[in-house]
Parts: C-alpha cells; sequence; structure tokens
C-alpha cells in the first residue's frame, strides 16, 4: 500500500513539475517527500509533507519549517475533513507565553487555535528553544492555502512569507489527497 501511495505521488509531482517547465516555468522544484505511517495499535494511517523550511534566520528566529498531516482509521484513504498544518520554530533566546499566530492567505488574516509545546535545547550547544504549534485546519481552509497567490506566518506582528517552492511543495501534497 505505501509503495503504490509512493508511485501516486511521484506520478502526480511529476506531471506537475513537467507541466511547469513545458509552460516555460523555472526552476522546476522537487517532488516533495510524503511520509506514510501505520500505527497497528491504534489502526491508523497517517500522511505527512516532511518539514518544508519556510525561512532559515530571521530576527530572533532561526528556523521555522512547516509540515502538514492527517490521519484516518485503517488503509483505506478519504479525503480529511480537517488537516493538522503543524509550525516548528527554533527561537534564540525565550519563547512568549502569548504568542500569536496568523495566517495571511492573498492578504486575508485568518487566526487559527493551535496546541503548542516546547523543545528544550533542538540545537546543541546553544540556549535556544524550539517550539511546535499545531493548527487544526479544515480542510478547506487548506485548500485555500495550496491555491493563494501569496502565503505568509505571522508571529507577534512579524511576517514571513511562504516561498514559491514552498508553496509548490503544499499543493503537490494536497494533489496527493484527493481521493
Amino acid at each position: 500500500m505505501k509503495s503504490l501511495w509512493s508511485l501516486l505521488i511521484t506520478l502526480v509531482a511529476t506531471s506537475v513539475i513537467c507541466l511547469g517547465q513545458e509552460a516555460g516555468n523555472v526552476p522546476a522544484p522537487q517532488a516533495p517527500k510524503i511520509e506514510t505511517t501505520y500505527d497497528f495499535a491504534k489502526d491508523r494511517t497517517t500522511i505527512r509533507l516532511a518539514p518544508v523550511k519556510i525561512v532559515g534566520e530571521a530576527g530572533k528566529y532561526r528556523g521555522i519549517h512547516m509540515s502538514p498531516y492527517f490521519s484516518f482509521p485503517g488503509h483505506e484513504r478519504t479525503t480529511p475533513a480537517l488537516v493538522d498544518f503543524e509550525v516548528q520554530t527554533v527561537v534564540k533566546g525565550r519563547l512568549r507565553t502569548d504568542l500569536y499566530v496568523l495566517f495571511i492567505i492573498d492578504g486575508e488574516k485568518m487566526f487559527l487555535s493551535s496546541s503548542r509545546w516546547a523543545i528544550k535545547r533542538p540545537v546543541p550547544g546553544r540556549v535556544w528553544v524550539g517550539e511546535r504549534l499545531v493548527f487544526r485546519m479544515p480542510y478547506e481552509t487548506f485548500v485555500r492555502i495550496t491555491k493563494a497567490k501569496t502565503l505568509a506566518i505571522s508571529f507577534d506582528g512579524v511576517s514571513f512569507p511562504v516561498g514559491d517552492n514552498e508553496q509548490q511543495a503544499l499543493k503537490l501534497y494536497e494533489a496527493g489527497l484527493i481521493v
């Protein structure tokens, strides 16, 4: 089952990349890495886009990555109602306890509640802190993100634009979700 899923994603990614090259778009991004795992104890399959770097060093942030995923019971895939959109950060210094995160989709600001937890010392030898934020995103909102002309994630008023290659990875991931 996993090899069939990997083959499907590779075919979709290759066809989208080839279509982009024929249209004169350069350069074509590599196909995103999709991870599929099955939990026998819970009888659940999870399909995750491997973390994609949004930004390297910017302000107090030393790295921001995104990784959407969704789960379903058993092996038979269905179109998800919710997508868990995970954002991972590495921060130099301390984290704010009242972090306010916005998604800016084509200029429209959208707030989604999140679960959040810290990761102590994500970079050995540095007094930095990491954090993971997981946003329970309706599938329709995720589709809006993949179709957006511009996308940014704002942490306490500082916006980090999501680049074209990163948005392309989200589009290819979403294309593989359609049942």
